[in-house]
């Protein structure tokens, strides 16, 4: 497999996914983004899963149900403009990276500001912000005498 197929999966689909069924088992609140599948095969999966696993949540640290996803979407989303312009001009690289920054960080900060509908969590911002800098280290430490 290319390196930068595998470290699209690895860096990316990976991360997302693991987000997600940390979202999916350990969230026992309505989640909007899964009000879209309602009445759905998937819907009933998802509440499957959740009954399925509620005896194994209990304990669960708050961070870990609501921040780690966070962190994780926001690594993924990082990563994505790295892997995708690795190789790019050094000006599309640095345009992305800051729009995968904005994306994942200004939608707590946008929350914390009350122009996104929701809860501003300091911890989920200073996850996210750990996540996007392992992102880029991440990304340097690929690539050895190359900025990210």
């Amino acid at each position: 497999m290319p390196s930068q197929a595998r470290a699209y999966i690895f860096h990316v689909v990976f991360p997302v996914w693991i987000g997600g069924m940390i979202t999916v088992t350990l969230r026992q609140d309505p989640i909007p983004f899964f009000g879209a599948f309602h009445g759905d095969l998937l819907q009933g999966m998802i509440s499957s899963w959740q009954t399925a696993s509620l005896p194994l949540v209990r304990g669960v640290p708050g961070w870990l149900a609501f921040s780690l996803p966070d962190a994780l979407w926001c690594y993924a989303c990082v990563s994505l403009a790295l892997v995708c312009w690795r190789d790019g001009p050094r000006f599309f690289r640095g345009f992305w990276l800051g729009v995968a920054l904005i994306l994942s960080l200004g939608f707590e900060l946008g929350q914390g500001l009350q122009i996104i509908p929701g809860t501003f969590c300091a911890f989920d911002l200073l996850f996210s912000a750990l996540a996007a800098a392992l992102a880029l280290l991440a990304a340097h430490l690929s690539q050895p005498g190359r900025a990210p």
